[in-house]
């Protein structure tokens, strides 16, 4: 049998890249858009943001050999299209080309066709988050969950939705779901350590921020969340000298000074520095965009 992205004829398998997703994460704040989809966030500056990456991603095949396979899979497609495999491949090709807009019709038609299809609704479901489609995506993705079966991208997506409403402990009962199955995945440390965050706990979100950046997998944008928890606990030095992050201080001060004025910390705030800049009003700290997410 074929794998779910298939083979271009004379070419090896095509597997996704594992590029999926970067979320952001706050529901309901003013200023914000909230947790979010599964890919990269669209908006400029800085972001909580929050991954679903795909366990074992590994780089992306070539663009030729990706675009034979894409080529071969929209044949097929169009020959049958009420085969539930060939119009997921079609699909996951089309989004690993960045033609996600194309997948999402795919699936959307494919959908009619084959409506318990579990392979299907896991990628209809994320994808649709992807497009910030959250009553579609949590519907979809509440059917796509096996309990005999368990899927740590489908628990991943479950919990952001959980989030994006707002609901952060069950949010982050997910997260934990999806952590147990993959353990260590750096996108679901990101996205627990979020909920966390969120819920007033930096302290714990840091260390699994830590953890998830220490990985050689974690997208670059764990290390902004990773300065904005340790900016949340005061730790304003530390959270300057965190790599990677792209973030000048004042951008990171007023992610944190933003943060603190939606949810209620834990810790007592800190006072911050008079050395520190200061955030202004017309600071957008983040907004939200996954990625899944690297991907889902």
């Amino acid at each position: 049998m074929r794998n779910s992205l298939g083979k271009a004829p004379g070419g090896r398998a095509i597997r996704m890249a594992g590029t999926v997703a970067v979320l952001a994460v706050a529901t309901g704040l003013a200023g914000c858009s909230g947790f979010g989809s599964t890919d990269l966030s669209e908006s400029g500056g800085s972001q909580l943001t929050q991954t679903t990456q795909a366990a074992g991603a590994t780089q992306a095949p070539p663009q030729d050999e990706l675009a034979r396979a894409t080529e071969y899979w929209g044949k097929e497609h169009a020959n049958n299209p009420r085969d539930p495999k060939a119009a997921l491949a079609f699909a996951q090709n089309l989004k690993a080309m960045g033609r996600k807009k194309e997948a999402y019709a795919i699936l959307q038609q494919a959908h009619k066709m084959n409506p318990q299809d579990r392979e299907q609704l896991s990628e209809y479901g994320r994808l649709a988050l992807e497009f910030d489609q959250v009553s579609t995506a949590k519907a979809i993705l509440e059917r796509a969950d096996d309990p005999a079966k368990p899927d740590w991208r489908v628990l991943n997506a479950r919990g952001t939705v959980m989030a994006k409403e707002g609901k952060h402990k069950e949010a982050a009962d997910f997260f934990e779901r999806a952590l147990a199955l993959a353990p260590g995945q750096p996108s679901v440390l990101n996205n627990l350590a979020l909920a966390y965050a969120m819920a007033g706990e930096a302290q714990k979100a840091e260390g699994m921020l830590r953890q998830a950046a220490a990985s050689g997998d974690a997208d670059p944008r764990v290390n902004q969340n990773l300065a904005l928890v340790l900016s949340l606990q005061g730790k304003y030095g530390e959270a300057k000298r965190v790599p990677n992050q792209n973030l000048p201080a004042d951008a990171i001060q007023a992610n944190a000074d933003y943060m603190k004025s939606v949810v209620q910390v834990a810790a007592k705030p800190e006072t911050v520095p008079a050395s520190s800049p200061v955030a202004t009003a017309s600071t957008k700290p983040w907004s939200m965009s996954t990625s899944a997410a690297k991907a889902d």
